[in-house]
C-alpha cells in the first residue's frame, strides 16, 4: 500500500488535452477511452470523489460528441433504441448501486482498486492487440 501513496508531479494543461484527445478518439473506435483519462487524472492527485465526478462528466461529454458521428454512421436502429429503453432501469440501478460503493469504499482501496483495474485493463488491451 505504499506504493499508493506516491503521487506523480501534475501534468500540464497540455497533457490534459492530449488525454482527452485520444480518450475521445479511443473511445469513439474501440469505446477504450477510459486508460487514458484514469492516467492523466490519477496523476493530479484529486480526492476519490473529485476524481469519480471529473471522470463522469469527461466521458459524458466524450458520449455526447460521440452521438452525431454514431447517428451519421447508422448505429440507432428501432432494435438499439428498444434495447436501450430495456437497460435503462439495469443502468440507472448501476448508478445506485456505484454511489453506495463510492460512499462505502475508503479512498485509499479505492485508488488501489483503481490502479489495478487500469494495469488490468491495460493489459487485456494490449492482449487483444497482439492475439
Amino acid at each position: 500500500m505504499r506504493l499508493l501513496r506516491y503521487r506523480v508531479r501534475p501534468f500540464q494543461a497540455r497533457a490534459g488535452l492530449a488525454a482527452g484527445v485520444v480518450a475521445g478518439f479511443t473511445s469513439f473506435v474501440s469505446h477504450a477511452g477510459g486508460p487514458p483519462v484514469a492516467v492523466f487524472l490519477l496523476a493530479q492527485g484529486l480526492s476519490k470523489t473529485v476524481y469519480q465526478a471529473t471522470t463522469v462528466l469527461v466521458f459524458w461529454a466524450i458520449n455526447l460528441f460521440k452521438f452525431v458521428p454514431y447517428a451519421f454512421l447508422g448505429i440507432f436502429t428501432a432494435q438499439t433504441l428498444l434495447a436501450d429503453l430495456v437497460l435503462a432501469p439495469v443502468a440507472l440501478l448501476g448508478a445506485w448501486l456505484g454511489v453506495r460503493a463510492h460512499r462505502l469504499v475508503p479512498e485509499g482501496l479505492f485508488f488501489g482498486i483503481t490502479y489495478v483495474a487500469l494495469t488490468l485493463t491495460g493489459l487485456r488491451l494490449i492482449w487483444v492487440a497482439v492475439a
